[in-house]
């Protein structure tokens, strides 16, 4: 073979193999992601992704790319080209279907690539990402409120926080008797612990926040949470989240319980570093990091001894009580977070202890995570510093299994919402139920279930659910707010990402 026909060879080859990677990439992207979670990890590095959920993507790609490859390759592996003659106003007219040219070949491929990347850019919802990044909305900056310019009166004994953010746990699984969309128990303790002590719902029964955009995924979680803002993906300056200027303009609870004087503690069983979630606790707070890295550093484990992302959280939980044992001997009140992972997608992992119950895996991860998070608070009930201590439970978003998997479960209908539960807290909502809200309204909620009076009930954009005070969502709706935040926002660029917040406030004052 000719050096150039070789060289063709390749190129056409290539661009084949490149569209079908391109084609069921995107498929299954559209399926599972949304554009701004791609572009952030993207922009992040993917340090610290399980093994298992990258094997886990190339078998679920598998059989489509195959399926799409030989689809694409039909038109050049015909053995036989075909003449195909007709007679068009008294003219003979005759052409050649699938010719067996090396120009036929390069331009069909080309075809295809082209294909690919225009299917790929509507299905990952680039033209919608482009169209906002356009659209400047000053939502973020009209309602924002920072704590540093309101007054947050804390209780004359602090009180201490666990805050528990629990893997993809929706009300969905909960009984639907109960609130929930499934048709019978899969997490009945959960259950009981949100029905027992407070559950801010959207219903009568146990429900939860809605999702709204730029808080779907862990790290976006855990920031909308604590910070009242969505995790926006960085288009203004250089100001990104893989730094240690993450979001450096906000004011986070880290920030405020660090000028409490509080110790802070965050312990995850994967490497902290994925998502940012290490600059973020690091930045806002000085957080203690407790990861899959410091088990080993410590001796807890070896690298060898590693499962699903990290460790799993029957250790989580048993290193937690030793943690939690150390801070309470220690003078100052605390702060203790913890992020579980059993509950991950695709399937969760199922730990050799738990019971298999039910016919599918994530079930059975489900209902021994659910029995784990009540043993844990049985343990914390019975400690001396429980009685000035408050507990907070939170899904971090819903769960990302593949749609199918809740078809004929739960009815069509039926708003999926994340878990939410506040035990131990030194007041009582003017209003649990019936209410509208998102993940947003979590940062002022948690600073007042440790009794905390918030001037103006809001912070971030976030409003506090033990008063009687209208969220942003109950205000304006729900869709709408959702709209406003997925816009651009120049406010957010320049002040939420970087440390202008007070040159603003100047520029402001200088103004009027």
């Amino acid at each position: 073979m000719k050096f150039s026909n070789l060289l063709m060879f390749l190129v056409i080859s290539g661009m084949l193999l490149l569209s079908a990677i391109i084609l069921t990439t995107s498929h299954y992207i559209n399926e599972k992601y949304v554009i701004d979670e791609i572009l952030y990890y993207v922009t992040n590095g993917l340090e610290g992704t399980s093994e298992g959920l990258i094997g886990y993507w190339i078998i679920e790609n598998f059989l489509p790319f195959v399926l799409i490859m030989v689809l694409i390759l039909v038109p050049i592996l015909i053995p036989k080209s075909k003449t195909i003659k007709f007679r068009f106003k008294k003219r003979k007219v005759q052409f050649t279907v699938f010719p067996k040219t090396t120009k036929f070949r390069f331009v069909y491929s080309l075809v295809i690539f082209f294909f690919s990347v225009v299917v790929s850019f509507f299905l990952l919802g680039i033209d919608e990402f482009i169209k906002r990044t356009f659209e400047n909305s000053i939502f973020i900056e009209e309602h924002y409120i920072d704590g540093r310019d309101i007054a947050l009166q804390f209780p004359e004994k602090k009180r201490n926080l666990i805050l528990i953010y629990l893997e993809s746990m929706e009300n969905a699984l909960i009984d639907e008797k109960n609130g929930g969309g499934w048709p019978y128990k899969v997490i009945p303790e959960l259950e009981i612990l949100a029905r027992d002590h407070i559950n801010f719902s959207n219903t009568n029964q146990i429900g939860g926040a809605y999702p709204i955009s730029n808080t779907g995924w862990t790290v976006a979680a855990m920031v909308a949470s604590t910070s009242g803002l969505p995790l926006k993906i960085p288009i203004e300056r250089n100001s990104y989240t893989n730094t240690d200027r993450f979001l450096q303009g906000a004011y986070t609870l880290g920030d405020i319980l660090k000028n409490e004087d509080y110790n802070l503690k965050l312990m995850v069983g994967s490497d902290a570093q994925f998502g940012g979630r290490l600059n973020y606790f690091t930045t806002h707070g000085g957080f203690e990091i407790f990861d899959y890295n410091t088990a080993i550093e410590e001796g807890k484990m070896t690298e060898e001894d590693k499962v699903w992302w990290g460790f799993d959280d029957t250790h989580l939980f048993t290193w937690a009580k030793e943690e939690l044992v150390e801070l309470a001997r220690k003078e100052k009140p605390f702060d203790f977070t913890l992020l579980t992972v059993n509950t991950h997608f695709p399937d969760g992992y199922l730990e050799e202890t738990a019971e298999q119950k039910y016919n599918s895996q994530y079930e059975n991860v489900y209902a021994h995570s659910s029995k784990q998070v009540d043993e844990f608070m049985k343990w914390l009930q019975k400690q001396e510093f429980y009685q000035n201590t408050t507990v907070v439970l939170i899904g971090d978003h819903l769960s990302m299994q593949d749609p199918a998997y809740y078809e004929g479960k739960i009815n069509t209908e039926y708003n999926r919402t994340i878990y939410n539960a506040f035990i131990n807290t030194p007041i009582t909502p003017t209003k649990a139920n019936f209410r509208i809200f998102t993940s947003l309204d979590l940062y002022p909620t948690i600073l007042a279930s440790i009794g905390v009076d918030i001037e103006g009930e809001r912070l971030g954009l976030g409003t506090n659910l033990f008063s009687n005070k209208r969220t942003l969502v109950e205000e304006y709706g729900l869709n709408y707010v959702d709209t406003e935040l997925s816009k651009n926002s120049h406010f957010y660029n320049q002040v939420i990402l970087t440390d202008d917040y007070f040159d603003l406030i100047k520029q402001k004052n200088r103004n009027k």
